[in-house]
């Protein structure tokens, strides 16, 4: 009994030392540093696109999230089944390009109700499950692109004749893009004319077919508004196959293919998008949110107008 005579005194070692215990076999369990955000993205067959997932990968691991992309493959189907699919896991908030953001409203709405925050990336959705979307200012690219277009042609003695090559029918972008060089036309009727609307479906294969195809009528025409660079890679290479090399194009985003087709003049001009920027700020957002803060319904990223280097 006399080793245990002052036993007491080590009760509350003991304790300590269990609740110590205790709570490091239970703290492997909680998951507060593994935040998961989800990010669907349209296709990795675009470059632009890829960069999109390469900065969402990056900040994601930055900002102490675990990234979890997913390409919906050109596919409306698929992209709602990948989104379901984020929403099932219970993701932290998801990162979203769509294809159609009308087909996939029943996913928006379960996002919603729980709780799942919606980044709209280079999309502009409105929805109530979209927190916000961070955009490029599609409408003025297509005023900066026909702007680009008039300066090509400020001494001609008639209307400049335009051929505007569409990117996805439906998809915001696309119809902001086409806005844009309409507002324009309107204003300068009497000198800036659309003589044509065709869809690229941002797809070099079917821009190539689809201006093939319209060429064969044999309307003239002095430039193009491509709606982004694999829209312009099919047009480049139908005007080729018909003999055309002198007219003006303007392309959309920047990719790196496009930089030698404006140094040998094949392109004219593109206007270069910001796709580390759109996830910056779509991160940013995030956190804010999660902070409590209120955030703006859409951010608008930065775009500039690249004609090449200047040659000696």
């Amino acid at each position: 009994m006399k080793g245990l005579k002052h036993y007491w005194l080590w009760l509350p070692i003991v304790w300590a030392m269990t609740i110590l215990l205790i709570t490091s076999i239970q703290l492997p369990e909680q998951k507060t540093n593994e935040k998961e955000v989800g990010f669907v993205f349209v296709s990795d067959k675009h470059e632009h696109a890829n960069k999109l997932l390469d900065s969402f990968v990056h900040t994601a691991n930055q900002k102490g999230f675990i990234p979890i992309p997913t390409t919906s493959e050109d596919s409306r189907v698929l992209e709602k089944e990948k989104l379901d699919s984020l929403i099932d896991r219970g993701v932290e908030a998801i990162f979203l390009t769509t294809l159609d953001d009308t087909f996939i409203q029943p996913s928006l709405e379960r996002a919603k109700r729980k709780n799942i925050p919606i980044i709209a990336i280079d999309r502009m959705i409105d929805h109530p499950s979209v927190l916000t979307s961070v955009v490029s200012d599609n409408v003025d690219i297509g005023r900066m692109a026909a702007e680009q277009i008039a300066a090509k042609y400020n001494e001609l003695d008639r209307p400049i004749r335009v051929v505007e090559v569409r990117g996805t029918p439906k998809v915001r972008s696309t119809m902001d893009r086409s806005l844009g060089i309409r507002e324009y036309e309107k204003q300068h009727g009497d000198d800036f004319q659309i003589i044509a609307s065709i869809t690229g479906n941002y797809d070099t294969f079917q821009a190539e077919i689809e201006m093939s195809r319209w060429l064969e009528e044999e309307i003239p025409f002095d430039a193009v508004f491509s709606h982004n660079d694999d829209n312009t890679f099919g047009v480049v290479r139908a005007l080729e196959s018909h003999g055309l090399t002198d007219k003006t194009i303007v392309s959309v985003d920047g990719i790196s293919d496009i930089y030698p087709l404006i140094q040998n003049g094949k392109v004219n001009a593109t206007v270069v998008q910001s796709p580390n920027e759109m996830m910056e700020v779509g991160f940013k957002a995030l956190e804010q949110h999660l902070n409590g803060k209120k955030i703006a319904k859409h951010y608008y990223s930065s775009s500039y107008l690249y004609e090449g280097v200047a040659k000696d």
